[in-house]
Parts: structure tokens; C-alpha cells; sequence
């Protein structure tokens, strides 16, 4: 899709770097890998040539066992997998390409190979409008600082204005970024609620990813009447902490009524947040102070607060937020700036103690990837 096919596209290609996505992503790897890596060696691309880097953006680094269950053995015992990590500044290089007058900080693999292609799936996403497309490179492969810019201009508009969005300037950030960095050819999946592949868009970054983004909108827009008093969201499968589960509580800001409830069922196995201890911390409690604190140079770490300020921003300004979780205590949720229940029969009983028992009702199944559309 606007490019010739890959095998054509990497003829005379000496170094290879396919990205993909991590274990926070349902991108079935283990299907799509094996194809992109036939057409490779169908023109001729040597096993060598190819790396393979894993876009995690700042989350942890995968297990040996999320790494056999997203790529599969055989992948693992022909290829060297390199994961990206975002704080070591050795693993990182700076492009003499810019953005808002910075120079790109991106892996040194994307600077050391000539053909990048991406591979990822394409959901709604609060911060970036949809996932997918070149958001494998930024903030995928990106350090810090990078990565830093494109989240604090998030800060700049409403959550509600940017979900399910396209054209917004954080996507123009990130197609500009993947742009210099060299990504050349992308492979996005759409996949429905039971994980299987509905639609796959290959070719040129921002052709294709735009191609999928109109399919992603079919499969995971929903249709809703009216906004409601209680929204409760199911944060499965992207809950493996807090950080991740309160995706959920974007999607219900589309649908919840100011002064509302957001009941959010995640079980955060993980806890609040492993690459983030500081959440803890600073909490949701005062996003605005918060962002004055990391503007004034007070509290370093703007993509530790991004997530605390945005979030926060709901929760102190259109609706209380219900955790129900195994894996986050009441003492700590309390702190955070959630109310907290033990079940979701408790939350709801709390729910309606705060909106009256004729409040509509709203459940967001898989609240981390739909896309609430008002009629």
C-alpha cells in the first residue's frame, strides 16, 4: 500500500531492523513475524542482516516466558532479539534530524540499518489519537527526552479531543519522528475482542497505518445514546499494572457524565507501576500542581508525571474513579486518589450511593481498547 511490495523494497539492503511491539500489545507476532521474515529472505536477505528489536517504549523489559509466548521458539532460536531500553543513554544515539528544535534521541539500531520495518496493531489510543504506524519508532524506540516531548504536548488538549482522533499533532510528532528515523515499511494488524486477526495493512507508514486506523474505527467504535452516571471499565488484557489499566479511565471519559462515576475493574498483578516507583508518591491528587512542580524544574520526570497529570485531570475534574483490584490495596488506591472496593458488587453499591439508584449505567468491555462514539 503505497510502496512497491517488501521483497522489491529491500533488494540491495545490507542491514535489516524489524520492530515490534511487546507483550503490552495483543499484535500476534508468532502469525505475522514468519511471513515478513519470508519475504526478506525471498529477496535475498541474508539471517545476518536481520535484527529484530523490541519497541517497549518505556515499560519493563520482557520475561524469557513473554518472549516465547509472543514470538515463539522458533524465531527466538534463529534470531537475536535486542530489547530497547529508553534510560541507557549506550544504547542510544542522537539523528541530525529535529523536532521542536531537539535532536532525535532513537536506538542505535534504527541508525545503524538501512531498511527499518515496523510491525504492531492499531487500536484507540488517548495519547496519539490511534496506535500503530509509526508510534513504533516514537515513542517505541525513542530515549527520553524524545519520548518526553511527544507526551507533555499531549498535556496540551483534552483526552476526549484526542482518542480516536487521527489527525491530531501528537500523530504529526510521530510520523515526522519515524519519518527521519528511517522506518520505511510497516505491518499493522487489526484484531477484534477474541484476539483474531480482522484486518492487516502493509506498506508505506502513514498510507497504510490511515488505511487501518478506518478499520480499527469500524471494529472497536461503539455506538452509545447518551452519557451515563456510572461507567464501569474492564481493563483486560492491558492491566498488567495501574499505569497500563488506567487506559480504561480515557475511554470513560467519553461516556461518563460530569460529576459521574468511573467504576475501573483491573487486577494489576504488577502493581501500581514497576517502571515508576515516584507514582506512588505523587499520586492523581493534584495534576495541576504536579505539572507547575516539573515546569518550574522542582520534580524531574515528565513521563512519570504525564500519565498522573492526565489521569488526575478526570479524576478531580468529571468523575470519581472506583478501583477494584487484587492487586493494589485500599490503603494504597486511598493514597493515589481512587475510592476502592473489594468486588465489583461493592463498587457498584458504592457507585449508586454517590449518583442515586436510578443512575444509567454504562460497561465498557475491554475499556483500554474501545472507543465509546456518542450519538
Amino acid at each position: 500500500m503505497g510502496c512497491p511490495p517488501l521483497k522489491d523494497c529491500v533488494k540491495g539492503k545490507k542491514e535489516i531492523l524489524i520492530v515490534t511491539d511487546d507483550n503490552t500489545r495483543q499484535t500476534p507476532l508468532k502469525k505475522i513475524l514468519p511471513y515478513v521474515i519470508d519475504e526478506l529472505i525471498g529477496a535475498g536477505i541474508k539471517d545476518r542482516a536481520i535484527k529484530v528489536l523490541i519497541a517497549s517504549g518505556t515499560h519493563r523489559p520482557m520475561t524469557k516466558s513473554e518472549l516465547r509466548e509472543k514470538f515463539g521458539r522458533a524465531i527466538l532460536s534463529r534470531f537475536k532479539i535486542y530489547r530497547h531500553n529508553w534510560r541507557n543513554k549506550k544504547e542510544l544515539k542522537r539523528i541530525n534530524s529535529t523536532i521542536y528544535g531537539k535532536k532525535i534521541c532513537v536506538n542505535r539500531l534504527a541508525k545503524e540499518s538501512d531498511f527499518i520495518i515496523g510491525i504492531g496493531s492499531i487500536l484507540p489510543h488517548a495519547t496519539t489519537g490511534f496506535s500503530g504506524g509509526g508510534k513504533i519508532i516514537l515513542p517505541g524506540i525513542c530515549g527520553e527526552e524524545t519520548t518526553e516531548d511527544l507526551h507533555w504536548k499531549a498535556l496540551e488538549f483534552k483526552m476526549v479531543d484526542i482518542l480516536g482522533t487521527y489527525n491530531n499533532p501528537m500523530r504529526k510528532m510521530i510520523d515526522s519522528v519515524a519519518n527521519k528515523v528511517g522506518l520505511k515499511f510497516i505491518v499493522n494488524v487489526i484484531v477484534d475482542s477474541s484476539n483474531k486477526i480482522v484486518d492487516v495493512v502493509a506498506g508505506e507508514p502513514t498510507k497504510a497505518h490511515r488505511e487501518g486506523v478506518e478499520v480499527s474505527k469500524r471494529i472497536f467504535g461503539r455506538r452509545i445514546s447518551q452519557p451515563a452516571d456510572i461507567v464501569v471499565a474492564d481493563a483486560k488484557p492491558m492491566d498488567i499494572d495501574l499505569r497500563q489499566a488506567v487506559k480504561a479511565v480515557c475511554a470513560s471519559d467519553l461516556v461518563v457524565k460530569k460529576g459521574g462515576v468511573i467504576v475501573l475493574n483491573a487486577r494489576c498483578r504488577e502493581g501500581v507501576s514497576p517502571q515508576f516507583p515516584e507514582f506512588k508518591k505523587y499520586g492523581f491528587n493534584d495534576p495541576e500542581g504536579l505539572k507547575r512542580k516539573i515546569e518550574e524544574g522542582k520534580i524531574k520526570g515528565k513521563l512519570m508525571a504525564y500519565t498522573l497529570i492526565a489521569i488526575g485531570r478526570i479524576m478531580r475534574c468529571k468523575a470519581k474513579v472506583i478501583l477494584v483490584s487484587n492487586g493494589i490495596s485500599c490503603e494504597v488506591a486511598q493514597k493515589l486518589g481512587f475510592l476502592w472496593a473489594g468486588s465489583l458488587k461493592e463498587a457498584m453499591k458504592k457507585a449508586r450511593g454517590l449518583t442515586g439508584k436510578e443512575a444509567k449505567v454504562i460497561f465498557l468491555k475491554r475499556a483500554c481498547e474501545v472507543l465509546p462514539l456518542i450519538n
